[in-house]
């Protein structure tokens, strides 16, 4: 719009309408009235492109064009506008030789910066006068067309003559066109005086609308109108910024939250760089200070006042960079200080440091800029990296206490050391433990001193024992037995049961034990869930285990008790409530970037779902557990995840899978702890599913020695005599597996799940009248218990019984519910590859994939193809593959001999899934 400004008009206005303003102003001059036009704007607000377009069309109008820039490191020289004007201008070579004599005693004139122009006119009245007449003679001939750029940094000199001419073009054909920055304030305001005294026509070019945006996109992008808006909030209109983002788009650098393309980290350091050096400044301040930033605090950080922040900040703001004194594009901060010079980059950090202390800032906000500087001195510094730690740790940002402790331990006053390093090894244990080991013996040191005290001193005898290192255990346990007084009754209480998911009921426990306080009601609860490692569950350990549970804070407990609590909630009957308590620890863990916690949580999980028989799930979940965190971080706790791995593999019969777990190189330590005994019966099972039956052998026999020599022999754990019952079936011994299974139906800390796969396999090794009651009390506690695998196992041995027995209706029915259980654990999952592996039995004899024998004991029962791709969850097209190779692996000629040749392989009838382990 245009409305009228004391004796000027004022324009604001877009470029194509500036255009036709100035283009009018050009046609009135051509009438014999002079025109002048100020042309002002923000940073990088298309002034100079406006004033090239107008150039353009003046020079093939005919006019002559006089064109110069002015520019802050010509300033003190006199006349350096006037001779761009004239130098460029294409005079005839006496006219221009006569110019030249003018300037030459103008540009002789010594200037000092910001000179009040009134105060020097009187040298160079004359010459001015002089060129100020060339020019009006010359616009008799044509129209004269004289346009400054950036005219704010013009010499006095040249300002003076650009006001002479002022005065006396009125009559002449003369538009005179300056453009110059928008500022809250001018910067000649004298000059601003003079000029504005007459009419003349002012064009402020405004930032583009977000109407404006889309028109500019129109043409670039499928939905502009869409894509506007964010455009302008990011951009504030600036037609630079704009541009910037197009080209971006178009080279593929789609704009992202918080990171800048690189043409818009270009024009956006363009635009920074055009304006005075002092612009440049405050805004690597404000990206440095962020939302911690004052105009006294920038001003300090920028090395000038807080006005000049303020006029900054105005100037930003006007250009689009800035809105409420934070950069638009949130990666516009961090692109300035990526291309701040290092040096320049380190000091601007540790200088906001060092400002921010000084007024009470936030530990963990003076903590940021310390690290981000990467220069940490002793004193107050160490301090407050070590508080940041602290407070992050409280509030579970692990990640962050990491990132402060280990720049502040190299240069942390010897006094100090201990501290900063117990809490380094606490943070680093929840992210890896295996990268706490570099600085342990700082607390080694003081655990024999008798230094340590509380959790402190636990953490040695648990980090001791998480990797291993037996030694240390022994000595750091003796050392506390000698000094009770260095552990509270929490700690001790958390010690024995952390002693305990390593060792069972070993000497190590036992030592724990004696520090144990009976009277505090936290050691009270901490004992009924340690009952989950003996043979007498206390009927107070569930709700023991919730209270626990309740009070639960990552870094505020091992994390040994509260897997012991989770147990005990699994295995005592509540794996929903456990799963609940899994799902919130597991949030607080990620929210924390406690990866460790997060890792030995998803196993738990899968532990769950092996147990309800989700072997899928569980297999699935069991390898994001070993991706959250290095094997070597495991330390020997390793052998918890690759069980349930194990475990879960063998049920979906992957035999491939079960080989290339068996290869993960496991520490010899592991073997003697708790995750050993879980590994070896998994091993052992592992090694049965696959033909080995001497070395399934070996790994139960070796699981059952040492879970008697450690007391810690409970089926819940390890059902081990059950994998062995199996082993000596498949070796024809059935006495050897009914003695087995008898000596463990004996034992008192059992679970419905054991119990049931017990009874089961009791009945294979029994006779066949006696397998049908037997099977349906397996049937009858598996369903109570959850487990759709070895439910589905169970009913396939009882279909089987009856069916040999000649009750065909009730046993095709049972086969037919064995088959849905069996389709229901592998629910969520994809269908069952249909290249499971063909494998030997060791001895040579060709035998039966799983899958084979899967898709045969189906089709033995008289389920159709069709019925057998529902059951498998594989094509029809895969189960007649698998019938083919059947066929001439066992040298049949029909389906009808499938029943006679299944029960020559087996000796008893259609073997089931559990009997090959």
């Amino acid at each position: 719009m245009t409305v009228l400004e004391g004796t000027g008009r004022l324009v604001s206005t877009d470029h194509d309408d500036a255009l036709v303003e100035l283009v009018g102003l050009l046609a009135e001059c051509s009438a014999g009235t002079g025109r002048l036009a100020l042309v002002s704007g923000g940073l990088a607000s298309g002034k100079t492109e406006l004033l090239q377009r107008f150039q353009r069309h003046a020079a093939a109008s005919g006019a002559l064009l006089l064109t110069a820039t002015g520019a802050p490191a010509e300033r003190p020289l006199q006349a350096g506008v006037i001779d761009q004007l004239f130098h460029g201008a294409g005079l005839p070579p006496e006219l221009a030789d006569r110019v030249s004599h003018l300037i030459t005693p103008i540009a002789a004139t010594v200037t000092e910066p910001g000179t009040d122009v009134r105060r020097t006119q009187h040298s160079y009245v004359r010459p001015v006068h002089e060129l100020c007449q060339i020019l009006l003679e010359l616009s008799r001939e044509r129209p004269v067309v004289l346009c400054v750029d950036d005219v704010q940094f013009a010499d006095s000199s040249s300002l003076q003559f650009i006001l002479y001419l002022r005065r006396r073009m009125r009559t002449g054909r003369v538009v005179v066109v300056l453009a110059e920055w928008q500022q809250p304030q001018p910067t000649l305001p004298l000059f601003h005086a003079e000029l504005t005294r007459r009419p003349h026509h002012r064009i402020r070019l405004a930032p583009l609308s977000v109407r404006g945006i889309a028109d500019l996109l129109r043409d670039r992008v499928p939905d502009p109108d869409a894509l506007a808006p964010a455009w302008h909030a990011l951009s504030g209109g600036n037609p630079m910024l704009v541009r910037a983002l197009v080209e971006d788009r178009e080279a593929g650098h789609e704009t992202c939250p918080d990171q800048v393309g690189p043409a818009f980290k270009r024009a956006l350091l363009e635009c920074l760089h055009r304006w005075e050096a002092g612009l440049l400044e405050v805004a690597r301040a404000i990206a440095v200070l962020g939302e911690e930033r004052t105009p006294v605090l920038l001003g300090r950080l920028a090395g000038t006042t807080p006005e000049a922040v303020e006029q900054a900040v105005d100037v930003l703001t006007a250009a689009g960079l800035l809105a409420d004194g934070r950069f638009r594009h949130p990666g516009a901060g961090p692109a300035v200080l990526d291309s701040t010079p290092g040096a320049e980059r380190v000091r601007l950090r540790a200088r906001a440091a060092e400002l921010l202390y000084q007024r009470g800032a936030a530990a963990a906000v003076v903590a940021d800029h310390l690290v981000a500087a990467d220069r940490v001195a002793p004193g107050w510094p160490v301090s407050v990296l070590r508080i940041a730690a602290e407070e992050a740790l409280m509030g579970d940002d692990v990640a962050a206490a990491v990132r402060y402790l280990e720049p502040a331990l190299p240069v942390v006053e010897p006094e100090e050391r201990l501290g900063v390093t117990s809490v380094l090894v606490r943070a680093l244990w929840r992210v890896n433990p295996a990268a706490a080991v570099v600085h342990m013996e700082p607390l080694h040191e003081a655990m024999w001193a008798g230094r340590l005290r509380g959790r402190d001193a636990m953490t040695v005898v648990h980090h001791a024992l998480w990797i291993g290192d037996e030694a240390t255990a022994v000595r750091a346990l003796a050392v506390l037995q000698e000094n009770p007084g260095m552990l509270d009754a929490q700690s001790a209480a958390e010690l024995r049961i952390v002693c305990q998911w390593f060792h069972g009921l070993g000497p190590a426990t036992a030592v724990a034990t004696d520090l144990v306080a009976d009277a505090d009601p936290w050691v009270a609860a901490a004992q009924a869930i340690g009952t989950f490692w003996t043979a007498e569950f206390h009927p107070d350990a569930i709700a023991s285990a919730e209270h626990v549970l309740r009070s639960c804070r990552l870094g505020d407990m091992s994390l040994e008790v509260v897997l012991t609590a989770l147990l005990v909630l699994s295995h005592g009957g509540h794996p929903d409530r456990a799963e609940r308590w899994c799902d919130r620890l597991t949030a607080e863990a990620v929210r924390g970037g406690a990866v460790t916690w997060q890792a030995v949580l998803e196993v738990l999980r899968a532990d769950i779902a092996l147990r309800r028989g989700e072997v899928v799930v569980a297999a699935a979940r069991a390898e994001t557990a070993l991706a959250l965190l290095p094997h070597q971080g495991w330390g020997l706790s390793i052998g918890y995840p690759l069980a349930v791995l194990l475990d879960a593999n063998t049920a979906l019969g992957r035999h491939r899978v079960i080989a290339d777990v068996m290869r993960v190189r496991v520490p010899d330590a592991m073997f003697a702890t708790a995750a050993g005994l879980r590994y070896l019966h998994a091993r052992g099972t592992g090694n049965l599913a696959v033909g080995r039956v001497l070395a399934a052998i070996s790994d139960f026999q070796n699981c059952g020695t040492r879970m008697r020599e450690w007391r810690v022999d409970l089926p819940v754990l390890a059902p081990w005599r059950c994998g062995l019952a199996q082993a000596n079936l498949t070796l024809g011994r059935p006495e050897a597996a009914r003695e087995l299974i008898s000596e463990q139906m004996l034992l008192p800390a059992g679970d419905r799940r054991t119990r049931g796969a017990a009874l089961r396999v009791l009945a294979a090794a029994g006779e066949l009248a006696e397998r049908p009651a037997l099977l349906r009390e397996a049937v009858r506690h598996l369903r109570r218990a959850g487990d759709r695998v070895e439910l589905a196992r169970a009913l396939s041995d009882l279909g089987e019984a009856l069916d040999t027995l000649g009750e065909h209706a009730e046993a095709r029915e049972l086969s037919r519910t064995a088959a849905a259980e069996t389709k229901a654990s592998y629910s969520g999952a994809l269908p069952i590859p249909i290249d499971w592996e063909d494998g030997d039995t060791g001895d040579g004899r060709s035998v039966l994939s799983d899958s084979e024998l899967r898709v045969a004991e189906l089709a033995a029962k008289g389920h159709t193809n069709r019925e057998i791709s529902g059951i498998l969850y594989i094509t029809v097209s895969t189960v007649e593959q698998h019938l083919t190779r059947v066929y001439r692996k066992l040298g049949m000629r029909s389906r009808a001999d499938l029943p006679h040749r299944l029960s020559q392989r087996t000796g008893t009838g259609p073997r089931t899934s559990e009997a090959r382990g």
